[in-house]
C-alpha cells in the first residue's frame, strides 16, 4: 500500500488478493504469510477485453522497479518471456497472449504446483 496506494479492491480475507491500478497500469498482489508473493501486473487500457501489450522496454523497467532485485536474467522467449532473479528465488513470466506480467517467488510456485496436484488427486 505504501507503493500503490489504497487498493481498489480488497479480498486479502478471502483470496489474500489486494486489487491496485496505478500509473497506468494493474496490479494483482497475493499475500502470504503477509508477503507479496505473487504481483500481477498488465496495462489499464483495454483491447476488446485484453489487456493492451506491455512494450519490452516497459516489462524491463518494472522488472527492475518491483520484482525486488536489478538482476533479472533473461532465460528464454518461446511464445511467453521467461527472467530469473540472479539468486533464483524469484522468476517472471511475461504471457503474450494476455499481455501480462507475472513475478513470483519460488515458494509461492512450488505451493501452487502442491495445491494443483492435490486438486488433481482428489479428482481421481
Amino acid at each position: 500500500m505504501a507503493l500503490y496506494g489504497r487498493p481498489e479492491r480488497d479480498g486479502m480475507k478471502t483470496s489474500g488478493l489486494l486489487y491496485f491500478r496505478k500509473d497506468g497500469l494493474c496490479r494483482i498482489a497475493h499475500f502470504q504469510n503477509d508477503h507479496c508473493d505473487v504481483l500481477s501486473i498488465f496495462s489499464e487500457k483495454m483491447d476488446m477485453g485484453v489487456a493492451q501489450e506491455l512494450s519490452d522496454e516497459k516489462i524491463e523497467q518494472i522488472l527492475r522497479k518491483e520484482g525486488g532485485t536489478d538482476e533479472w536474467v533473461f532465460s528464454r522467449y518461446a511464445i511467453n518471456g521467461l527472467w530469473k532473479s540472479r539468486d533464483g528465488s524469484t522468476f517472471a513470466i511475461y504471457d503474450t497472449m494476455r499481455h501480462k506480467l507475472v513475478i513470483m517467488t519460488e515458494a509461492a510456485y512450488k505451493r501452487e504446483k502442491i495445491e494443483l496436484q492435490n486438486i488433481r488427486n482428489q479428482a481421481r
